[in-house]
């Protein structure tokens, strides 16, 4: 563990006024329950802070302090700008940002804004494989969930644990696990997640929000996606789509597709025995493809993450992901990137 740089963090958080909390754009589960933790933390300290997550929805109600989270950017804008008037340097309003499961400064949508910010103070608690480097303190460890850092940097510094964060750091690890069904989890997420519950984690409750909480638009993007598996035997990788027209065929319907719906579709599609890998591809965005990868059931050792590099991406080495530019294209039975 980073233990230093969890001690120089605390001492940071202790001695800012005004702190900005962000997680990347259209956050899951993890991202919300991280920025749940720092919340009750800072609640707890009497400081002033924001919570931001560019297209958060308002489907994490069971989160603590999900409430709390400022979803657009032009809302964060307004709100600082009402009572300081900075005009576009708003974030100088803050003497400290913490950025949390954002490996870029892309993924938070505040980047032009965070590289103007002159009282720049950044932390980074990711815990992906890095990407690039923005922050003046990095606390990048590869484990299961972002929340499973942060149990560490609790524990470090010697911070309670009280029922809602144990709720929070519960929620990360279960769905950023699949339930403790992907390689990533070890020995010690297991005992975390143990500890959570005799903390007053509510299992059920999380269970039932996430796992057992399937929406009717959910269930259609799940039929789309396995009407289009394809396997390529030549490369050993199963793989499927869903197009841009796809996209747009839900929208008509009037239908929200939720945020880890392709995240449970993709680890599902890892349980194929066939194949050592398996390849999700969709394009929400005209002309913007983004790409997930997994490592299937097989015991062929691959690295997923490497993969992913070769496209700009990354992650861990048993799930990964990238984006690149290019439109999906079906043709009968063929699909085509062009």
């Amino acid at each position: 563990m980073d233990k230093e740089n969890f001690k120089k963090a605390w001492q940071r958080i202790l001695s800012s006024d005004r702190i900005l909390l962000v997680s990347h754009i259209n956050p899951d589960v993890d991202a919300i329950s991280s920025l749940g933790v720092f919340s009750d933390i800072l609640k707890s300290l009497g400081k002033k802070y924001f919570s931001f997550a560019e297209n958060k929805n308002d489907n994490y109600d069971y989160i603590p302090h999900a409430e709390d989270i400022i979803s657009s950017k032009e809302e964060l804008k307004n709100i600082i700008n009402k009572n300081s008037e900075l005009g576009d340097k708003y974030l100088e309003y803050f003497d400290l940002i913490i950025t949390f499961d954002c490996g870029s400064l892309e993924r938070t949508n505040l980047g032009s804004e965070i590289e103007l910010f002159k009282n720049k103070f950044v932390i980074e608690i990711d815990h992906h494989v890095k990407v690039s480097s923005y922050a003046d303190i990095e606390i990048k460890i590869q484990l299961a969930s972002n929340t499973e850092i942060l149990y560490y940097f609790l524990e470090e510094n010697s911070i309670e644990i009280n029922k809602n964060i144990a709720n929070c750091i519960l929620s990360g690890i279960l769905t950023d696990t699949g339930n403790f069904l992907y390689p990533s989890v070890k020995n010690e997420t297991l005992k975390i997640s143990s500890r959570m519950l005799s903390l007053g984690a509510q299992f059920p409750k999380i269970v039932n929000n996430t796992l057992r909480n399937k929406n009717f638009s959910d269930m259609k993007v799940w039929a789309i996606v396995l009407e289009n598996l394809r396997i390529n035997e030549k490369y050993d990788i199963a793989f499927s789509f869903f197009t841009y027209e796809d996209f747009q065929n839900i929208e008509k319907m009037n239908l929200e597709i939720s945020e880890d719906a392709f995240g449970l579709i993709v680890s599902f599609m890892s349980s194929l025995s066939e194949v050592s890998t398996v390849l999700l591809l969709k394009e929400e965005k005209r002309g913007e493809i983004k790409g997930n990868l997994r490592v299937g059931s097989t015991d062929k050792d691959v690295d997923v993450a490497y993969l992913a590099s070769f496209l700009g991406g990354g992650g861990h080495k048993k799930a990964a992901g990238f984006m690149m530019k290019g439109s999906l294209i079906q043709e009968n039975d063929t699909l085509r990137i062009v």
